[in-house]
């Protein structure tokens, strides 16, 4: 009897994984169906440790159950097979989407490459001087900072002053943000698309070759539980910009804390309409939250660019006190290459899901920002 509870139980579980990783088949927004986009890889790992201890209740407590054990084997091989799909284009088991630069076009004092950082530094946080040590070692041109309110421009201003162009958002509600740039910025825009209270900043940087390059840093509102936030802002958010940055001339580099996964169906249909490339494809995960739990981390803070560049390098900074961990980047701008990197292919269906995901920002109520207000005028 007790075996038959014990096997029992572990199946069920097993049965709440399966499906629950069946639910992002759905678009709903949702906090509990988006958010099993990102533990692909915790639920993998949960359900064989849960296969393995259904074999062991089953050695010692009874040789036989109401459950046999191809049943835990094919939802075992179920769960990996189907996350597995789903995150090992940001593995290096995948080919790269963004071409890597080749040895030969990096040099010393490059006019056409740039150095590029994103870091939430989250805005409980007091470690001032290691977040700035860490940043002054990684010596990016351009740093993307977010969650900062007043007291984080005040403590931070030895670093701040070291970036000549800056555009700086100061907000107490975790959604502030800065642009630093050693480049000059010749445009920039503070924009509240979605919400009043959630900006972006959209700039156009000056590389050193004279090149004009679009640099936009995000920040929307992620789906959770706490506060009963669904995805509407987050979806409708990326929508608006793959749709505006497909139109864009210039090379782009988009940055920030997307609250979203590299593997998600949110941030692949962003990929496909904007035409941009995700480095994380095909070099690793690169894991940026939860930098204070080890066992719960995922990849949501992201650098995106247009097909205009190649990587040299990208890499974790190291703990900074926030949960977040900065990412760093480098790019050349090497237009050249821009007919051979692997954009990915548009669907059929995709001007309808982007279409649909502005909608329902435009039919919430609570979503306020300013293009969402212009388009219900």
């Amino acid at each position: 009897m007790l075996a038959n509870f014990l096997t029992g139980s572990l199946f069920i579980l097993m049965i709440l994984l399966a499906g629950g990783s069946l639910l992002t088949l759905s678009s709903s927004p949702h906090w509990f169906v988006r958010g099993w986009d990102f533990p692909r890889i915790q639920i993998v790992a949960l359900g064989w440790i849960l296969t393995v201890a259904y074999f062991v209740a089953r050695q010692l407590i009874v040789s036989d159950s109401v459950v046999p054990p191809w049943a835990f084997l094919s939802l075992g091989i179920f769960l990996t097979g189907w996350h597995g799909w789903h995150i090992v284009p940001c593995t290096p088991l995948y080919p790269v989407q963004a071409m890597s630069t080749k040895n030969s076009a990096v040099k010393t004092g490059d006019q056409s490459s740039l150095r590029l950082a994103v870091s939430n530094v989250e805005k409980e946080n007091d470690k001032y001087e290691l977040w700035m040590q860490t940043i002054e070692a990684s010596d990016p041109d351009i740093l993307i900072v977010l969650e900062v309110d007043e007291l984080w421009v005040r403590s931070t201003r030895r670093l701040i002053e070291k970036y000549p162009h800056r555009v700086i958002r100061p907000q107490d509600n975790w959604y502030g943000m800065m642009l630093l740039s050693r480049l000059p910025i010749e445009s920039q825009k503070m924009r509240f698309l979605v919400q009043d209270d959630v900006p972006s900043i959209d700039a156009m940087i000056r590389l050193n070759d004279r090149t004009i390059v679009r640099v936009v840093a995000v920040h929307p509102r992620p789906p959770e539980p706490i506060r009963d936030n669904d995805a509407v802002a987050r979806d409708a958010e990326l929508a608006i910009w793959g749709k505006e940055l497909a139109e864009e001339q210039n090379p782009v580099i988009i940055g920030g804390d997307l609250n979203d996964v590299a593997w998600s169906a949110t941030t692949r249909l962003f990929l496909r309409t904007s035409g941009l490339l995700d480095p994380r494809r095909g070099r690793g995960f690169f894991n940026t939250f939860n930098a204070k739990h080890f066992f719960l981390r995922f990849p949501v803070d992201h650098v995106f660019v247009s097909p205009h560049f190649t990587i040299s390098g990208m890499q974790r900074l190291s703990y900074v006190g926030s949960d977040h961990f900065p990412m760093q980047i480098d790019v050349r701008f090497e237009p050249k290459v821009k007919t051979e990197q692997n954009v990915l292919e548009t669907h059929e269906s995709d001007v309808e899901e982007v279409e649909k995901r502005i909608e329902r920002a435009i039919d919430d109520p609570k979503m306020d920002g300013h293009l969402i207000e212009a388009t219900r005028s």
